[in-house]
């Protein structure tokens, strides 16, 4: 502003010294060149505006302009660790940069990197790899680490947190894995979702290996008017460790808890909600990594129905030569009922008795009792199903 002043003083300086003779015409002052004085008067003030607009436009230079407060900043101890990778902070997604001390050996920290694959819309879409390591406490120096490419993704469903999870999961004898918990957002109001999975990684020697991938721990979604009336599902799951080994590792027993919620107007500005909730389990067994187990029951004595079904997690796959129906199973009591499967007299749901390796269905009843389930099974009173190898 001072310049500015400057400016506008010398032009108006050198206005006054040339001292130009004056005439009067019809009451308007003319210079001895012709020119007007308002004329002169606006020019000045078209020379202080084009001097403001001078200073306000950037000065164009072969050097770029200093940015470095958009970069990722990372501390000394992250600062080893990229220096280790060969990865450069501005490759570096900031927001999802997390550690944290392992509870059970404090000489061992845990740090997640997602580094930027790609990226769209001004960031509305992208793509992360992922670093998930295990590095010395005092010197960052890395142990163990696991890298995959493109692993993680945020779109119209958005990557909103990365966490670390250090709960006692011990996978095998002497084995404990930690978790790295990833959480999602949906971003439609009518249409609302989240979810939470869980990846599971052990240290074997100088590597990290994935023995669990993004299983789903949580999830809620449903529609609604954006009011008060809808309907909505709330699914959680609880991880419990048991001593039962495969291939070298503990099967993981799986509580899972769904709850039903459906919401309605009570009164004129008023909501209520009604809720059910159902439990079931899940198993998850190690062949590469853990996996839902599936187990797949034949009949014992072969049939021309060819009847088989097949247990994943709390679903069921059923089929015969007429039929095929998958849905939710229930095991309640020593039974096993088949929900939405219907027998074909009386319409009824298909129930039958249950233990780890067998289920037993009766066909038909008599003629105190009659019902049929499977008639393609006719030739069967009792249908017994035995666990496949």
């Amino acid at each position: 502003m001072k310049n500015l002043f400057t400016l506008f003083t010398l032009i108006l300086l050198i206005s006054c010294n040339s001292k130009p003779t004056e005439t009067k015409q019809e009451g308007v002052t003319i210079l001895e060149d012709g020119t007007k004085v308002e004329d002169a008067v606006e020019r000045i003030q078209e020379k202080v505006e084009d001097a403001v607009e001078s200073r306000e436009e950037p000065v164009e230079t072969n050097e770029t302009s200093d940015q470095s407060e958009d970069i990722f900043q990372p501390t000394p101890f992250i600062a080893k660790i990229l220096n280790q990778l060969g990865v450069q902070p501005k490759q570096v997604y900031e927001e999802f940069v997390v550690q944290k001390v392992m509870p059970y050996d404090a000489s061992s920290t845990i740090v997640v990197i997602p580094t930027v694959a790609s990226q769209e819309y001004d960031w509305e879409v992208f793509t992360l790899n992922s670093y998930v390591l295990v590095v010395d406490s005092e010197t960052a120096k890395i142990k163990q680490q696991f890298y995959e490419k493109e692993s993680w993704y945020s779109d119209a469903i958005e990557l909103r947190e990365i966490g670390i999870d250090t709960a006692n999961y011990i996978v095998a004898e002497g084995k404990r894995a930690f978790g790295v918990t990833l959480y999602y957002i949906g971003a439609s109001r009518p249409n609302p979702m989240n979810s939470k999975t869980l990846s599971l990684f052990v240290q074997e020697e100088n590597t990290l290996v994935q023995i669990l991938d993004e299983f789903e721990i949580h999830s809620f979604w449903g529609e609604w008017d954006v009011q008060c009336t809808g309907e909505f599902t709330k699914v959680d799951k609880i991880l419990i460790m048991d001593t039962n080994p495969y291939n070298g590792f503990y099967d993981i027993k799986v509580r899972v808890e769904t709850k039903n919620i459906e919401s309605f107007e009570k009164g004129e500005d008023d909501c209520d909600e009604k809720a059910t909730i159902q439990t079931s389990k899940q198993l998850l067994r190690y062949y590469d990594s853990y996996q839902l187990y599936n187990r797949t029951y034949v009949l014992e004595t072969k049939a021309s129905c060819g009847l088989e079904i097949k247990l994943t997690g709390d679903q069921y796959h059923l089929k015969t030569s007429k039929r095929e129906h998958a849905g939710t199973y229930k095991i309640q009591d020593g039974y096993i009922t088949f929900k939405g499967l219907l027998a074909d007299n009386p319409k009824r749901e298909v129930q039958g008795s249950y233990n780890e390796d067998e289920i037993v269905i009766q066909n038909y009843g008599n003629a105190m009792n009659e019902f049929t389930v499977f008639e393609e099974c006719s030739d069967q009173k009792y249908l017994r199903l035995v666990l496949e190898d």
